[in-house]
């Protein structure tokens, strides 16, 4: 659903912040440390459940406080809903949805968010890990079952992982491996049909971009070798795994890779390259969840024409879908006159931020 309006108390160099987004293009502007990003970074929070700046969010947590508060109200033409999130200094947290207490994975797909950030980089630059963790994120947010099996396998895997580093273990492995196959097998099999998806999004909006020729294409890992041959695996690297002291083997091993016009974007692609893969990539998840969810999700693109030139950013701009909330970042209001957003119009707003002292 989209986001109505904001409130952050403490959070970042936001002391007390409210701000009432409309349906259309948002533009939060100002100075470099005037707290533009901080602003996405809390409807993040209060869609995904996560910072996308740091893994720890008490970092978050105005200097001079020992807690920080944010508050998003959400609503659709069926319903509406309010979720508070807040942390102390001392990592204590509470969710509330709707006044209630909540735990993180009650956001998982409630309120999705596509967000466009230099953090974000790290998808196409990073190691194969970083995908593995964006695709997870992605799918668990369109599927259910993705999530339930995902959760349960990453629980077995730790489980199993603490077992091979104990050097006084003398326990069978057999209940541990049943359970990762169970649910091992039960991911491959979604992720190939997901994966095939994506593609088909991915293709989609390269079509659609339409500029300079360019084809981004997901190269994914291997597929579901079956529960038979998959717990065979297990059992063969279990002496190599007790050697490393975790498991070798798996669906958090799977492999995958982004190709820029049929070379390796991460060994091959230049700085341009990357930079324009990324935002296709996102365009790419925006299209996804949207066909999956039936929830177009909201935008939240950070300082988009520090990393395109007019040209290429135009090309975007037009690839956006009307009516889809957008809430972007920028040091001023030229740029986005200049791609003709009429921010006289009721559905968008602007939101002009001065810098301020912060944490």
């Amino acid at each position: 659903m989209p986001i109505d309006r904001i409130q952050m108390i403490s959070f970042r160099n936001h002391k007390k912040t409210n701000m009432d987004f409309g349906l259309g293009v948002n533009v939060i502007w100002g100075e470099n440390g005037s707290g533009k990003t901080a602003v996405l970074e809390a409807i993040y929070l209060l869609s995904i459940g996560k910072s996308f700046r740091t893994s720890k969010i008490h970092e978050t947590i105005n200097y001079d406080h020992e807690t920080f508060w944010v508050e998003g109200a959400f609503s659709s033409s069926e319903k509406k809903e309010k979720i508070s999130f807040s942390q102390a200094k001392d990592r204590r947290r509470k969710l509330k949805i709707n006044n209630n207490d909540a735990g993180l994975k009650d956001l998982v797909g409630k309120n999705p968010a596509v967000l466009l950030s230099p953090e974000e980089q790290t998808i196409t630059k990073g190691s194969p890990g970083e995908r593995r963790r964006y695709f997870d994120k992605i799918f668990s947010t369109v599927s259910k079952d993705y999530f339930k099996n995902l959760s349960h396998y990453t629980k077995t895997l730790k489980q199993r992982n603490a077992l091979l580093k104990n050097i006084h273990r003398e326990s069978s492995f057999d209940i541990w491996d049943e359970a990762l196959v169970e649910h091992g097998t039960k991911i491959w099999d979604e992720k190939e049909s997901l994966n095939k998806k994506f593609k088909q999004c991915l293709e989609t909006v390269c079509k659609m971009y339409n500029q300079e020729a360019i084809n981004v294409e997901l190269e994914t890992g291997r597929s579901n070798p079956g529960k038979q041959q998959f717990l065979k695996e297990l059992q063969s690297a279990l002496p190599k795994d007790k050697i490393i002291c975790r498991t070798s083997v798996g669906p958090h091993r799977d492999i995958t890779n982004f190709l820029f016009n049929g070379k390796s974007l991460r060994e091959f692609g230049s700085q341009g390259e990357h930079k324009i893969s990324l935002i296709l990539l996102k365009l790419a998840e925006y299209v996804f969840i949207k066909e999956e969810t039936g929830k177009p999700p909201t935008l939240l693109l950070d300082d988009l024409f520090a990393k395109l030139d007019f040209e290429r950013s135009d090309a975007v701009f037009k690839l956006l879908e009307k009516n889809t909330q957008t809430i972007i970042t920028n040091t001023d209001l030229v740029d986005i006159k200049n791609h003709g957003i009429d921010l006289d119009d009721p559905n968008n707003r602007s939101f002009h931020l001065k810098r301020q002292c912060s944490n």
